[in-house]
């Protein structure tokens, strides 16, 4: 089992000693004070029962600090004296540490010179109790997250991820605890981000988050394509607070496309609204294919169409659904494609109303979820599946909307994968038994944390187990039995060199490419019945020997070649089931003495699939193969086993 390191916490006297280690202690003049922008605050701990300001030096010489400041907000606690004779080195670190100066609601952090000049201040709104906040890289950017693992006296670490390695293939599905955030790489360094989770509606923790985990693994703040699989809270945050919003308008994440769903779309005016060029989220918002809908997609619809933002407007497009180009790695066996959105080839429980479309009005609408992006990444040999939320089941919640099978469609569209993100966080709404069983994963991922809704589902569990290799997130509900399941407690990552082997947290496996579809080429002709007694008509036989229906359209029958009758063409729309039989009346079209040829031929007319020659027929006897799909019997037979089990 793996599990997240802790945060290393040492005593206080110990603190003090490392941090000692750092200065220089020597007579005063020896080191130049700084200047402006020498010195920065680096990181800091306001909610401790020990808090404690780092300093960092930016430059390549050693300066001297005695007699500088730590302070709070003007005119808030005294300011605290910087200790005689000490001086910060080349590129190096000094802890301060105080007691009670700091509000934990909000407050300054500053760096005085002697004069009580600001050499450096940074503010926040409010302190995690034990967590810091921080520049990163060092000197860089301070990150709005708020880390539980400070590095004082030392570098920042930022989340502590292990950049990607150029040449990599690496899907790195990220610990958000209760929610969804999912980052693929290219060899080439493409990068696809797929949702942001927030944890509640007036917050960006998770963008500055996500944000800091992109730079810390990309060493940039640049994605390619952004992904909202569907527009709940957990997957893409609050417009105006966090998620993508945040993303792009306070973390300075860049974009070269945003590939949204088509729920709706801002129209000034309507429902009632005015017409003044603002959107009004609860009046103006035009449903294009929805259910339940909530201010989380009203919010991001006001924001996402409005031609005024300039951020995202421009680089925003709807998921075209089939599409292998939308999304276009320039990896040579990269593909990326578009399974599904907004509800296609889905229905309602009745089977004929489609979940696409505007299903705001109804009293029980579709859920949300059942409208999320699916999204086939292949690279090499590895297939991956991930569909954001898709239910598998047609049912009601108690809640007030529906569950509807979207999986049954997606199986069909996705086929055998190595790798499987399971849908709503392992939801027992969701990874139904076909969608499992055709899919048939290697390795299956879920996303998830401490939760009342029961995720994962023991049956979920259960299948995919069956299927391969489970990797978690988090222990999410103690109640379940997780069997051989791997319960990480941090990001499940994914690497692969080749395309081919592939590692999961250190764990090696090989993807495979299924065996393709069969087709005509792989069914025979099984029995023959050429010569029909008394009110009786001949006929053919085809046998089936796969695990698959084959589609028969447009084959040909046919006796001997270049002469006797006209070959007979299979109607259009004719399948043979997996396993099974299907039979031609031919009405003599072979000869019943002197012998003649059965030819099984594809839609070409030309191409011999299969053949059986025979000397003679006798009446109410068939020729056949034993077993169905065997060798044939050296003599004909009067158990005549028309589209059924040979004898």
């Amino acid at each position: 089992m793996l599990t997240r390191m802790s945060a290393i916490r040492f005593p206080l006297f110990l603190v003090l000693s490392l941090t000692a280690a750092l200065l220089v202690q020597h007579p005063v003049g020896a080191a130049n004070p700084p200047n402006l922008g020498d010195v920065l605050i680096n990181e800091y701990v306001a909610n401790a029962t020990t808090e404690w300001v780092e300093l960092y030096n930016t430059t390549g010489t050693e300066l001297d600090i005695s007699g500088h400041y730590i302070d709070d907000i003007s005119g808030g606690g005294s300011p605290l004296t910087i200790p005689a004779n000490t001086t910060i080195a080349a590129n190096g670190y000094y802890v301060h540490t105080a007691s009670g100066l700091f509000n934990n609601g909000g407050d300054e952090v500053r760096f005085l010179a002697p004069n009580q000049s600001v050499l450096d201040s940074t503010s926040y709104g409010s302190a995690t109790a034990d967590h810091s906040l921080y520049r990163y890289p060092d000197g860089g950017n301070w990150s709005n997250y708020q880390s539980p693992a400070p590095s004082q006296g030392a570098t920042n670490s930022g989340t502590g991820d292990q950049p990607w390695e150029a040449g990599n293939f690496e899907i790195r599905i990220f610990d958000v605890e209760q929610g969804d955030s999912q980052l693929i790489i290219f060899p080439s360094g493409f990068t696809i981000l797929i949702d942001v989770r927030e944890a509640s509606w007036n917050t960006g923790a998770g963008a500055a988050y996500i944000a800091q985990k992109i730079q810390a693994i990309t060493g940039g703040t640049h994605i390619d394509v952004g992904v909202l699989s569907h527009h709940h809270l957990d997957h893409i945050g609050y417009a105006g607070y966090g998620g993508f919003w945040g993303l792009i308008e306070n973390e300075g994440i860049t974009f070269d496309q945003i590939i949204d769903r088509d729920g709706g779309e801002w129209v000034d005016g309507s429902g009632g609204g005015t017409t003044d060029g603002l959107c009004d989220p609860d009046l103006e918002i035009v449903w294009n294919n929805a259910g339940t809908q909530s201010g989380t997609a009203r919010n991001w619809l006001c924001y996402a169409t409005d031609s005024a933002n300039t951020n995202i407007y421009p680089i925003r497009e709807i998921a075209q659904i089939g599409s292998t180009t939308q999304i276009d790695p320039p990896d040579t066996g990269a593909v990326v494609e578009i399974i599904h959105s907004d509800g296609a080839y889905a229905f309602l429980s009745d089977g004929v109303t489609s979940l696409q479309g505007d299903h705001t009005w109804r009293a029980t609408p579709p859920s949300e979820n059942d409208y999320s992006i699916a999204l086939k990444i292949r690279y090499g040999l590895i297939d991956y599946a991930t569909a954001g939320d898709s239910d598998g089941e047609y049912d009601t919640s108690t809640f007030g909307y529906t569950y509807n099978d979207v999986e049954t469609a997606l199986a069909d569209l996705y086929g055998p994968v190595d790798v499987l993100r399971a849908n709503h966080h392992g939801s027992g709404h969701s990874s139904s038994e076909y969608y499992v069983d055709t899919l048939d994963p290697l390795t299956s991922f879920i996303s998830c944390g401490e939760n009342t809704f029961g995720h994962p589902a023991q049956t979920v569990l259960d299948r995919l187990l069956a299927t391969g290799d489970v990797y978690l997130t988090n222990l999410c509900d103690e109640t379940r039995d997780y069997g051989a399941s791997v319960i990480v407690e941090g990001d499940i990552i994914l690497i692969s060199t080749d395309g081919e082997n592939y590692t999961v947290n250190g764990e090696g496996y090989v993807a495979t490419d299924p065996p393709p579809p069969p087709t005509v080429a792989d069914v025979v002709i099984n029995e023959l019945y050429a010569n029909a007694d008394t009110g009786q008509t001949e006929w053919i036989e085809l046998y089936n020997p796969t695990a698959y229906a084959i589609d028969l359209s447009g084959a040909w029958i046919d006796d001997v070649a270049s002469g006797g009758g006209s070959p007979i063409q299979i109607p259009a729309s004719t399948s043979i089931a997996a396993g099974g039989h299907w039979t031609m009346n031919t009405n003599n079209f072979f000869n019943n003495s002197g012998g003649d040829y059965a030819r099984l031929l594809l839609s070409d007319g030309t191409t011999l699939v299969d053949s059986y020659y025979y000397t003679t027929s006798t009446k109410n006897k068939s020729w056949y193969r034993s077993p169905d799909g065997g060798t044939w019997a050296g003599s004909q037979t009067t158990t005549v086993t028309k589209g059924a089990t040979n004898p």
